[in-house]
């Protein structure tokens, strides 16, 4: 006899899955303040209840979605200049869906992003000995995430330049400099 608990389970992740899927079709061709829970149900196949049952709203939406997008970006270390080029590699690969989500977002849509860079940069193991993180790696961490965020939106409002080179060469030195505080 089948586990209901895993049906259940299973029908969780499918509905998820959809809803995701949705808000990743729906950025390939309209701004995400545009996008609605109506939008997002209908083209998940999903009640308004349903979506509610798994969000909150879209921008909860949003947070998992971009929780489940963080499994798919590569990172081999910990870096500041490793997790610039995986998400500068991640707005090259899927530049509507960037301008769709990033073009005149509000700032809980900037919030979000924000948490999700610095969500790779695990500054959680930078404790000291009494287990709180260093003022210091909590500000570095903000100031390259707020710095990458200003990264993305500069590609869009210059239209995703193939050659990202001299941008890059500034934010490498950038990077270097927040190493040598590390």
């Amino acid at each position: 006899m089948p586990d209901n608990n895993n049906k259940q389970d299973l029908r969780i992740i499918k509905t998820r899955k959809a809803i995701t899927d949705a808000m990743s079709k729906l950025l390939e061709t309209q701004n995400f303040k545009h996008i609605t829970v109506s939008d997002l149900c209908e083209e998940a196949l999903v009640s308004r209840a349903t979506f509610y049952v798994h969000f909150e709203d879209k921008y909860a939406l949003l947070q998992y979605w971009l929780t489940e997008l963080k499994l798919k970006v590569i990172i081999k270390d910990n870096t500041y200049k490793q997790l610039e080029a995986s998400i500068n590699n991640l707005v090259q690969n899927n530049k509507n869906v960037i301008k769709n989500l990033v073009y005149e977002a509000n700032s809980e849509v900037l919030d979000v992003l924000h948490e999700y860079i610095i969500s790779f940069l695990d500054i959680s193991s930078k404790k000291n000995e009494q287990g709180i993180v260093s003022p210091k790696h909590v500000v570095l961490s903000s100031f390259f995430a707020g710095g990458m965020i200003n990264y993305i939106l500069w590609q869009v409002k210059n239209k995703f330049p193939s050659d990202t080179t001299p941008m890059n060469i500034y934010l490498f030195e950038i990077i270097e400099r927040l190493r040598e505080l590390d």
